[in-house]
């Protein structure tokens, strides 16, 4: 059963305003989704925070997500807080999410880890489309579970897929499934005694791929590599036994592209 009496919805459109930053042009969401205004870190980068005024992902909960930058906009897309997929029982928690990056439009989705309770099952799916001036970090970190609490690998299934498309064409595609059933994922060619994964998927972005290996050598705590797409893009992988460690990457590489991206002509 559905904890909401309809699909949740989360709809927002960005433009560039008068004074040449990156503004709200249009927005839209039900339960349990919210929107906090935009404050501005950082020269034109626009931040906006999703709010989900919820415990968390129950059996039958079903997100749909567009977003939509416009042309020029510089934004960072955060979380309110980590998300948890609570037991979802006999059925699953699922979101669709469909973002459009405009042309010369910069965008850095950033959300907080994803954890999975005992028997918690979610299907994720993601497309994002981009001109061919558009810029991309995208980012998704995984929990194997409650960990405090012992709770490793006691979910029923996750399975994520990510699809970028470039012009309309597909430059990239990510399928993830974790499913303690069928696979070991404590073996070495998973995560290998490691409790958190990051995905990071860099399109367009002014860093070069010693820029990104260097920052991962210098992480503590963290497993990781950067591999150049066929396109000539950046995937970075990477596993460490703690939330921080991953967020600190990611934020020391997200800082090293914005430093570049945000500069004032």
């Amino acid at each position: 059963m559905n904890t909401y009496a309809q699909e949740s919805k989360l709809r927002l459109k960005t433009k560039i305003g008068a004074d040449g930053r990156c503004v709200i042009e249009d927005n839209f969401f039900t339960p349990p989704f919210k929107l906090m205004a935009p404050f501005y870190p950082k020269d034109d980068l626009a931040e906006i925070m999703l709010l989900a005024v919820s415990p968390g992902m129950m059996r039958g909960d079903a997100q749909d997500v567009q977003l939509n930058i416009g042309p020029n906009c510089k934004l960072r897309i955060t979380s309110q807080s980590f998300e948890k997929i609570h037991n979802t029982e006999d059925g699953f928690a699922s979101r669709d999410m469909h973002i459009v990056v405009g042309e010369n439009a910069f965008l850095d989705f950033a959300p907080f880890p994803l954890i999975p309770f005992e028997n918690a099952h979610f299907k994720g799916n993601t497309t994002i489309s981009l001109r061919s001036s558009s810029q991309l970090l995208y980012s998704e970190i995984i929990v194997a579970g409650r960990v405090a609490r012992n709770e490793l690998f006691k979910f029923n299934r996750l399975h994520t897929k990510i699809s970028i498309l470039q012009d309309e064409k597909p430059i990239y595609y990510d399928n993830t499934i974790l499913d303690p059933k069928t696979t070991d994922l404590n073996n070495m060619c998973m995560f290998d005694g490691y409790t958190h994964y990051l995905n990071l998927v860099l399109v367009n972005c002014p860093i070069e791929l010693s820029g990104v290996r260097e920052c991962i050598e210098e992480s503590e705590g963290v497993d990781g590599a950067v591999s150049e797409t066929a396109s000539s893009h950046l995937c970075v992988k990477a596993l460490a036994k703690g939330s921080e460690p991953l967020l600190h990457l990611r934020e020391k590489i997200a800082r090293l592209v914005t430093q570049t991206t945000t500069q004032k002509v």
